[in-house]
């Protein structure tokens, strides 16, 4: 049935949409928002008279902007937000992190296969304190001897330094690893934050019969902020994220538009 009501119930936006400009492609949708907010402004200019009093105005500068939080963290978002794509593939991981425990205070086996410059593939070998913190770094070398160690790639074993370590003692290692399928966002300092279309979903219900209807914010052309942060403590991260609304929107009819607000029945939509 057509939409009757001039007076809605709108409570929350359920998702939010960002499709590329250039070829319609959608970049991410984030459907776990906690909160999010439109703000619109303009800016009105006042000719003034005698003793200040306003006698006209004259409005420009409008202005449109939606803010919101994401329970989850979407890797689309974050890549609109570093003008940055997702890259999924081989990756080499810096400085993974390993605790080592030695069974005879001689050797400890390797698990994971270090990448890099034979015979630099680990760099260093720590001893671990009492206290759990890293004690004295040993350097890898042709031969294990009282302050260096013997990496063997043949049979991922570590030689540890002589007269050093005792059975059951930990060793701490950092070094490069090679992953597949990881994916990989990258924020470089000559690449920022994209512009596209973004759309808000909503449900707008009427007062008067309690139907609720789509509703949709569509901003034509929107700037993602590359302003954003992500705590980390007590509870977990959140994403957040801003889009400002452009003007000069792709065709005619868009050009000078800032957002279309609609509200609509499914029912109404034309069938095949």
């Amino acid at each position: 049935m057509s939409v009757n009501s001039n007076k809605y119930i709108v409570q929350n936006m359920e998702r939010l949409s960002f499709f590329d400009l250039a070829n319609g492609v959608c970049q991410f949708v984030v459907d776990d928002l906690q909160e999010s907010t439109m703000t619109n402004e303009q800016e009105t200019v006042y000719a003034t008279g005698k003793n200040g009093v306003k006698i006209g105005s004259a409005d420009r500068n409008k202005a449109s902007r939606i803010t919101a939080t994401n329970g989850a963290i979407v890797d689309g978002v974050m890549a609109m937000q570093v003008g940055s794509p997702v890259v999924k593939g081989t990756t080499i991981i810096p400085k993974h992190f390993f605790m080592l425990t030695t069974t005879d205070g001689t050797t400890v086996d390797v698990a994971i296969k270090p990448v890099g410059e034979v015979g630099n593939e680990i760099p260093y070998i720590y001893k671990r304190n009492a206290d759990g913190t890293v004690g004295k770094p040993y350097p890898i070398a042709a031969e294990a001897t009282a302050e260096s160690f013997k990496y063997d790639p043949a049979t991922k074993k570590i030689t540890l330094p002589t007269d050093v370590f005792a059975a059951g003692e930990v060793v701490y290692a950092f070094y490069d690893i090679e992953v597949k399928d990881a994916k990989k966002i990258s924020n470089d300092e000559d690449k920022f934050s994209a512009t596209g279309m973004l759309i808000a979903d909503c449900f707008a219900k009427d007062l008067c019969t309690d139907k609720s209807y789509y509703a949709k914010i569509i901003y034509p052309k929107a700037k993602a902020s590359g302003n954003f942060e992500l705590s980390f403590g007590n509870d977990p991260s959140v994403q957040n994220m801003e889009f400002e609304a452009l003007s000069g929107g792709c065709g005619s009819s868009t050009s000078k538009r800032l957002w279309d607000f609609i509200v609509f029945d499914e029912d109404d939509a034309a069938a095949l």
